[in-house]
């Protein structure tokens, strides 16, 4: 009797494991798929339920934020040169950078040379009547760098005017730029000058454009040194007006124009706004850097005082752009690759994506994505600091 009921319940149980088997059998194939994203890399996978956004298409005017520096505008330097050979007996320029004012007196120069076309002017007026050559030696003061008043001096004392006073032409800040070239003590001068005192080098690599690098207030040219006719001794820059360099990321040159709208403020006094316009726009980037050069000309009166070297901020108006836009919270950069998380289902993919213009709050999107496809609001919250982001591009 015993037999036979345990061979029931065995043919029970069978027949019981028999059904559950075709039951799992057709277990949908969609439930699977949900767990996808539980076999991907975390690099490239992030399980969230954080907020989505989408990408919208609108036509904006971005604002574009550069830095940049006050500098020299190098078309108003002026150079004060030498007009003859001589030695500077006197200098009344005590450091580089010191303004001085039209007809401000700058130094003394002792001259043979001078002195020699003095005398002959005053030997004439002494014992000629001939206009022509009294005229003749004024006139060749007057080109050696004597004033009006000057000659009348000679004209009414008879007496020579030696040491010399140079008086400057120009108004602004003065720079040496005769002999930053460097000083020789044996080189020989030409009309005559003692080979064994201090000479003013007039080195070709002392250029004006050079000037705004001079990081030194000292004056290299001394009393003592002889300068030769023809030589640049002083620059001066008028301040009236200066240049506003700035500096422009790459990825918004595009986005810069000439006449473009400019807001700038300088660190100095950020409350004093000045509103102008992008004036040019250099074509060529220095090497080591990624910014375009622009320049913005301005008026730099007395109640403004814009300071050489000052750093600016600037906000450039560009011109209305039509796309695709981002937040930027959305996008986060990894190395040189621009990154957002697509909602795949419950998970979020990483993909790889070109932008555009940046501006404050939106990043134009170039391609890699669609108008319909729906990113993280905020990527920064998906980045795991001990993971390292990928793509799957593996890139």
């Amino acid at each position: 009797m015993l037999l036979p009921v345990l061979i029931g319940i065995a043919t029970v149980f069978l027949i019981s494991s028999c059904s559950q088997q075709d039951k799992h059998k057709h277990i949908p194939t969609n439930k699977a798929s949900e767990l996808d994203g539980l076999v991907q890399p975390t690099n490239q996978t992030v399980f969230s339920h954080i907020k989505t956004i989408s990408p919208t298409q609108q036509s904006i005017t971005p604002i574009i934020n550069a830095t940049g520096v006050i500098s020299y505008d190098p078309r108003l330097l002026s150079t004060i040169s030498a007009r003859f050979n001589g030695k500077i007996e006197k200098l009344y320029v005590r450091f580089n950078f010191e303004p001085i004012s039209k007809g401000q007196r700058i130094m003394d120069i002792y001259s043979p040379e001078i002195v020699t076309a003095q005398q002959n002017l005053i030997f004439l007026l002494s014992s000629s009547s001939n206009d022509e050559l009294i005229n003749s030696s004024k006139q060749k003061l007057h080109l050696l760098g004597l004033t009006d008043e000057q000659l009348s001096q000679i004209e009414s004392n008879r007496k020579a005017i030696n040491p010399l006073p140079i008086y400057s032409r120009y108004s602004g800040h003065i720079h040496d730029i005769g002999i930053s070239g460097g000083v020789s003590s044996s080189t020989p001068m030409s009309s005559g000058m003692n080979p064994g005192m201090k000479t003013a080098s007039n080195s070709a690599q002392t250029q004006s454009e050079n000037l705004p690098s001079s990081q030194s207030s000292v004056l290299s040219i001394k009393e003592g040194m002889y300068v030769q006719s023809g030589q640049s001794v002083f620059g001066v820059y008028d301040m009236n007006k200066v240049w506003a360099i700035l500096n422009i990321f790459s990825q918004d040159a595009m986005g810069v124009k000439v006449g473009n709208k400019v807001v700038i403020s300088s660190e100095v006094n950020p409350t004093n706004t000045i509103t102008s316009t992008i004036s040019y726009i250099e074509p060529v980037i220095e090497q080591n850097t990624f910014n375009v050069k622009a320049r913005v000309y301005l008026q730099n009166p007395g109640n403004l005082n814009l300071k050489i070297g000052t750093l600016i901020s600037a906000k450039i108006t560009s011109s209305e752009k039509h796309g695709t836009w981002l937040p930027r919270n959305a996008i986060v950069t990894v190395g040189k690759n621009q990154i957002v998380f697509i909602k795949t289902e419950d998970h979020f993919i990483t993909r790889t994506i070109q932008t555009g213009i940046t501006t404050d709050s939106l990043v134009q999107i170039i391609s890699g994505l669609k108008g319909n496809e729906k990113v993280a609001a905020n990527a920064q919250y998906m980045v795991d600091s001990e993971s390292f982001i990928q793509t799957n591009e593996h890139e």
